[in-house]
């Protein structure tokens, strides 16, 4: 699917065996390149012309001799613990691990120049507002999420921070809400609100867009990425106009009961409309509002009427145009979707159409969520709906892609529709392998 060429450099995809990881050594292969190689803590794949380097990440020795062995010189670092699990793993992973694999790479024995490290759309988000179309301007919060956003907040700090020493590229990739064959965790929790009967409920009014990113989209955006480094995008550039996005073609729509054009709600309600009035007048009395991140104006404003001159305040703009490396790039499909509408059209495409819907206020749905989480401390349970998911579903969190559109010619190659039909397709095909391992352990 990588529309780029083979670069013939020597490739070690740490966390290679995982959902993303696995994506990126395809499309490697898949452009040509002969010295692909895989570090992770299990081998779920056997290609002939990969190499596997089973290890721990947080282990210099087992980092050290992936590196040694293999003679990378880019490093795409995918691993990383999925949502859900404890701080201890994150930290483990995410923050030793990385560091440990820095240090690897700026050893005297490396013959690594460049590390592209998968950061999260989710280190700019603190859980109490809305993200409405944000660039790479807006800060870390003050209070991460979690656990997980708040290591992988660390993490890219650490890769960021390292551009430059010992000649050493590097750069941040942070993807949105990633779908596509090999997910088994948010497809996952779609099939099991199906099974568990619950299709009927929908907390909030579902004028929230969000988001989700089709994995092969996310792949090539690092290859991209890994290509560009060491280069810079011209100023003049800056004046070029861009497309729209349009890769689902005419005017799409959602087969749903409540079907409706993807993009901004046409049909605003009076909150959202003194939300807009209050921007647009810049009053900062928001207590009767929910807070919303955004960012205002062209962020490459300042670049490009500053053509030809160097800018010394070290943001990432030098003689000759700007920087590819030491900077994070946000990665989506360009296509921002009201939240229940892709949960039903994925409960369509599994065979699933809710026969009717009960709407639940977020307020509601928020202190319901809260009631689940104290149990699941007294039972010792994982609860199944929390304060986390209400926010996923309610809040409104898309962003603007234009920095990894110019600087690193991303465009997704995989439209919304067609990556929704891949997946569930894929997924239902796993559905029937565990149906006749059921059927054939019966019948023994």
């Amino acid at each position: 699917m990588s529309t780029s060429p083979a670069t013939h450099e020597s490739y070690l995809v740490v966390g290679g065996c995982g959902f993303l990881g696995r994506h990126i050594v395809e499309q490697l292969l898949g452009r040509g390149e002969t010295q692909v190689s895989v570090f992770d803590i299990v081998q779920r794949h056997f290609d002939s012309n990969v190499t596997f380097y089973i290890g721990d990440l947080s282990k210099p020795e087992d980092v050290e001799n992936a590196l040694h062995k293999s003679k990378a010189t880019v490093i795409i670092h995918t691993a990383s613990p999925t949502h859900g699990m404890g701080r201890a793993i994150y930290e483990k992973v995410n923050v030793t691990g990385t560091r440990t694999l820095l240090d690897a790479a700026l050893s005297s024995s490396s013959s690594v120049r460049k590390v592209v490290y998968t950061s999260s759309g989710g280190v700019i988000y603190s859980g109490s507002e809305d993200i409405v179309n944000v660039d790479e301007r807006i800060d870390y919060p003050a209070q991460p999420l979690d656990a997980y956003n708040e290591t992988k907040v660390a993490a890219e700090k650490m890769v960021l921070a390292a551009n430059g020493e010992e000649g050493l590229l590097t750069c941040a990739i942070r993807p949105a809400g990633i779908f596509g064959p090999g997910d088994r965790q948010m497809i996952n929790g779609f099939y099991e609100v199906v099974k568990n009967g619950q299709t009927k409920w929908q907390i909030g009014n579902n004028s929230n867009l969000g988001d989700f990113t089709y994995v092969g989209n996310v792949a090539h955006a690092h290859l991209l990425a890994a290509d560009k480094l060491g280069t810079k995008y011209p100023y003049s550039s800056l004046r070029d106009p861009i497309k729209s996005i349009d890769i689902s073609l005419g005017e799409h729509r959602i087969p749903t009961s409540q079907a409706r054009p993807i993009g901004p709600n046409t049909n605003p309600s009076e909150e959202d409309l003194a939300v807009a009035r209050k921007f647009e007048s810049g009053q900062v009395d928001e207590s009767d509002l929910r807070p919303v991140l955004r960012t205002k104006m062209d962020h490459f404003s300042a670049q490009s009427s500053l053509a030809d001159e160097e800018d010394e305040s070290g943001s990432g703009v030098s003689a000759g145009g700007i920087d590819i490396a030491g900077q994070a790039y946000f990665i989506t499909n360009g296509e921002p979707i009201y939240f229940w509408d892709f949960a039903r059209t994925i409960w369509r495409q599994l065979g699933h159409v809710p026969a009717y819907v009960i709407v639940l206020p977020t307020a509601l749905g928020l202190i319901l969520a809260t009631l689940a989480e104290l149990f699941s401390k007294f039972s010792g349970k994982e609860p199944g709906f929390t304060r986390f998911r209400v926010s996923q579903a309610t809040q409104q969190r898309f962003y603007d892609i234009e920095k990894a559109r110019r600087l690193l010619g991303y465009e997704p190659v995989v439209g919304l529709d067609d990556g929704m039909n891949r997946w569930t397709s894929w997924y239902r095909g796993e559905l029937e392998k565990q149906r006749e391992v059921q059927e054939n352990e019966k019948t023994k």
